[in-house]
């Protein structure tokens, strides 16, 4: 077909045992009609020229238009009454939704809705762009087309799925047929008419909840009926009615995916009992043996098919990451021009460690090389000595550890006897590169091992896991793309011979970071920079000084780290370690954005570290930098730019590193945090929930570690009004950290303000009172009485005091909160608001409206997401005094009543409704 426009989305289902056909099923067809005229030249809406029909659906009709006002063409969507009169509301409000969902996204890949409105017979219209083209379906069927031509235009699609999960959206019912693709090429996503906000929304009875086609998703599914087509839909939606959110969409994208790759649905079934079947069971047909699709795309394609929702890439991002980088052709473009440039220097090393000799006879028993590096010894020894702390989840933690370091030292001794096996059938350069890389691994494996096993210690136990899943990945020695991205050893035999010893050392350094043991860190790695620098070989003093700038952070000397980050930049620089450099640059971000929260400061250095990243060309480098950026975008109240950058990091990190890496784990706790920023806290919530699944599967039920996940997927439960959960999470996670720390574990004052927020919300002040006075004194112990960072705390206090009648009390707290807020951040810092919102309810309390409105009115002008709705509720209360005012106070009222509507937060939305049914408008 030459000509398409976006068409009437229309509800697909099935009866059970009916055959589903290619494309779905569709609702039986409902006797539509309509009053008005829909003939070529009738005005509609006093600026619609009717120009001709383009298509119907189950809703209604599709026509091209011509908009005089802005004098362009239009696509207009017409939901037909019913013949008995009745347009029926469920349509109504299918309709009103897409209007709205499309409205919101302006995006190149998704069409764009321009107008919305009713025509004089009360049938509704949406006014859309006008898509000269054909559908995503019909587009494939043309012509034989490319995997890499498929393969692009749905990332192009995708982009548009991802902009309207980024605005708050699922789709619900992604396909082919749902993708325009226009004559300019571009792929564009439409029919929104099932899509809904993907935080959830409970909708009040029509008094309360201002209108009529105010529903809620539930009565989006018709009886008997599936809302969506079910050969693209997740097993959970077919099996239990769960609602959409964007792993379901994930799933659609790559059913739809792997059906355009392989000219088939990957899975079977006729009817949709059998579909349904195979859907739950997992049971995905494999690709063709004769398809020329690579296996890194497929990869990404099933794991998006998986049955269990954690096994799924999280977001959209996350799939077309991994789909938008081809890392064969990467390989390809960089393989050994640098390899053959280092053949010379690098065969020269290999040769006086001797292991380039004879080969005949010994490449076997390879094992015997790490011989009290991982051996039954060994193990024996790190068992014994994690055990004997007494802590009661070492032998947990024992086990677990020794289990990845067998998998580890497995590993290196397979690679080690292939390289062996291989040699005399590969280049000199590369087999040199890569035992050179075996024998660095070697090294850095033995540092851990020896202090794992060098006696009790507590905090050995607490991070002896997540050490040895940061041993640096034994793959890198087999890509040659990595081993040619070397730095050389230096020339010289007896500088080269120093250098390596103190390589060797430079791994103790590493290891103690990565356990934990940041005094013992410092202590060993002064002496060690000294050395490396009398040396005078760049890229060791590079390392040495960058891992002594992350011991310094993580030791709370954040002026220290920064001092050294700058120097490891300018020492990798001189040694040409683009990769040590880039990370250097990152850690003097992340000291600058988080620690210092100099956010300012940092970002004028974004673009410094963009640019290393780029020379790097490091996807581990790339997320580290992600991260940093995303943290201080966050610490800047900059909350979407924050969310972008860790959900590309996690990406990243899923890719490179795996689903259970610390790092991979900590990028999905960062994603969350960005999204309670946002106001997010469903997809928070659903974030941190896999966090802790992670944790909790990796380093077990009972590690402290898990506190902070629970602590966020508790703050996120208690934002969404669910205070008795948030409470019990709250105490779980101080479970935690009491058994394992003790009561004055710094670390769990988060933890106790959220208990004391998540107890007020339930209406026992002065059990959250104590928990507030708690989690100060070890905020102050942590960060002195001069912090800003007390100041949510002390908000805290204030509200809970406030509401025990100790009214002067409440003013000092807050008065504190706010002097150390705009000292440290400035007056127009909008963690500001905060403050002024808890002096407000203050004044209300002490029937002072007038002093109130004043405080709430600058509250107002600088609340984000988090705050606006308690201030917009709270101003209108101290508004109400004055019959003027009565209008605003009703739209303030009524804004956070659709606010905690859309949010699904129960407690604040009875709240708002009770105010405003207390205060009608005249």
């Amino acid at each position: 077909m030459s000509e398409s426009t976006p068409r009437a989305a229309a509800s697909s289902g099935s009866e059970d045992g009916k055959t589903l056909d290619a494309e779905g099923p569709t609702l039986p067809s409902a006797d539509l009609t309509t009053s008005v005229s829909l003939a070529p030249g009738q005005l509609l809406a006093e600026r619609y020229t009717v120009l001709g029909f383009l298509g119907e659906g189950g809703m209604g009709v599709v026509l091209a238009a011509y908009d005089a006002r802005l004098d362009r063409r239009v696509a207009l969507k017409l939901l037909r009454q019913r013949a008995g009169g009745s347009s029926g509301r469920e349509e109504q409000a299918r309709l009103v939704r897409e209007a709205q969902s499309m409205a919101r996204l302006n995006h190149p890949h998704v069409v764009a809705v321009y107008d919305a409105g009713t025509l004089a017979d009360g049938s509704l219209f949406i006014a859309m762009e006008y898509v000269e083209g054909q559908t995503l379906r019909d587009w494939c069927a043309e012509k034989p087309r490319t995997w890499r031509q498929v393969l692009a235009t749905y990332l192009e699609a995708g982009r548009g799925l991802a902009a309207a999960h980024a605005a708050g959206l699922v789709h619900r019912d992604f396909k082919p047929d749902n993708v325009l693709v226009g004559k300019d090429g571009r792929a564009r996503v439409t029919d929104f008419g099932l899509a809904r906000s993907n935080r959830p929304s409970e909708a009040l009875p029509d008094s309360a909840a201002g209108g009529p086609l105010v529903l809620p998703a539930d009565e989006l599914t018709v009886s008997g009926m599936l809302v969506g087509t079910p050969r693209y839909m997740a097993p959970e939606l077919l099996l239990d009615g769960r609602s959409a959110d964007v792993l379901t969409d994930v799933f659609s994208f790559c059913v739809a995916l792997y059906e355009a790759l392989y000219g088939k649905f990957p899975f079977a079934g006729k009817t949709l009992p059998e579909l349904l079947q195979a859907h739950v069971a997992a049971r995905v047909r494999p690709p063709p043996a004769a398809s020329d699709v690579p296996a890194w795309v497929a990869r990404t394609v099933l794991r998006g098919l998986s049955g269990d929702r954690s096994r799924r890439p999280a977001t959209m991002e996350v799939v077309l990451a991994e789909l938008a980088v081809d890392p064969e052709a990467r390989r390809r473009g960089r393989a050994l021009a640098a390899g053959l440039g280092l053949a010379l220097v690098l065969l020269t090393a290999v040769a006086v460690r001797g292991w380039l000799g004879a080969r005949e006879g010994q490449c076997e028993g390879l094992e015997r090389h790490l011989a009290g590096i991982w051996d039954e010894p060994t193990k024996a020894r790190v068992t014994e000595a994690l055990q004997a702390t007494g802590v009661h989840y070492a032998p947990a933690t024992a086990q677990r550890a020794a289990a990845l370091l067998d998998d580890y030292a497995g590993t290196w001794v397979k690679m080690r006897t292939e390289g062996c096996e291989a040699a005399g059938r590969e280049t000199g350069a590369l087999a040199a590169l890569r035992e050179s890389c075996l024998e660095r691994r070697r090294s850095r494996l033995r540092a851990l091992t020896e202090l794992l096993a060098s006696g009790p210690d507590r905090r050995l136990v607490d991070q002896a896991v997540q050490a040895v899943q940061s041993l640096p990945p034994l793959a890198d020695c087999d890509d040659a793309d990595a081993l040619t991205a070397a730095v050389p050893p230096p020339e010289d035999p007896a500088v080269r011979a120093r250098v390596e010893a103190l390589e060797a050392q430079a791994d103790r350094l590493e290891a103690l970071y990565e356990a934990g043991k940041y005094p013992e860190g410092l202590a060993f790695g002064e002496p060690l920079l000294r050395e490396a620098e009398a040396v005078g070989y760049a890229p060791l003093q590079a390392r040495v000084l960058f891992v002594l700038a992350e011991l310094r952070e993580a030791a709370g000397d954040y002026e220290g780290s920064k001092a050294l980050a700058e120097q490891a930049i300018v020492a990798a620089a001189r040694g040409q370690d683009t990769r040590l450099g880039a990370r250097a640059w990152s850690q003097l971000v992340f000291v600058l954005g988080s620690r210092q929260a100099r956010g300012e400061e940092a970002l004028r250095l974004a673009l410094a570290l963009e640019a290393a990243v780029e020379l790097a060309d490091d996807p581990v480098v790339r997320s580290d930098a992600d991260n940093s950026l995303g943290n201080m975008y966050v610490n800047l109240e900059r909350h979407e730019e924050g969310r972008q950058r860790h959900a590309r990091a996690l990406a990243l990190r899923e890719q490179a590193l795996g689903a259970e890496h610390p790092y991979t784990t900590l990028s999905l706790t960062n994603l969350g945090r960005a999204l309670i920023g946002l106001g997010r806290y469903e997809e928070a919530r659903q974030v941190h929930e896999r966090a802790l699944a992670v944790r909790e599967k990796v380093l077990g039920p009972e590690h402290p570690a898990n506190a902070f996940s629970l602590n966020y997927l508790a703050t996120s439960l208690g934002a969404l009004g669910r205070y008795e959960e948030a409470k019990d999470t709250f105490e779980r996670a101080l479970a935690l950290r009491e058994k394992a720390v003790g009561l004055d574990d710094p670390a769990a004052n988060g933890i106790l303000a959220g208990l004391g927020d998540a107890l007020s919300g339930l209406g026992r002040h002065e059990a959250a009172r104590e928990a507030h006075e708690r989690a100060l004194a070890l905020r102050e112990k942590a960060t002195g009485p001069d912090s800003h960072r007390l100041a949510p705390i002390l908000n805290g206090l204030g509200r809970a005091l406030r509401e025990l009648g100790r009214h002067e009390e409440a003013r000092l707290r807050h008065e504190r909160a706010l002097a150390l807020q705009e000292r440290a951040l400035g007056p127009a810092h909008p963690t500001v608001a905060a403050s002024l919102l808890g002096l407000g309810e203050l004044e209300l309390a002490l029937g002072r409206p007038t002093e109130a409105a004043q405080l709430l009115e600058r509250a107002l002008s600088l609340a984000g997401a988090v705050d606006r709705a308690d201030v917009q509720l709270a101003l209108a209360e101290a508004l109400w005094p004055s019959p003027q005012e009565h209008a605003r106070a009703r739209e303030l009222a009524t804004a956070a009543q659709d606010y905690w509507r859309t949010l699904g937060h129960l407690p604040n939305l009875t709240r708002a409704s009770r105010w405003l049914a207390a205060h009608p408008g005249t």
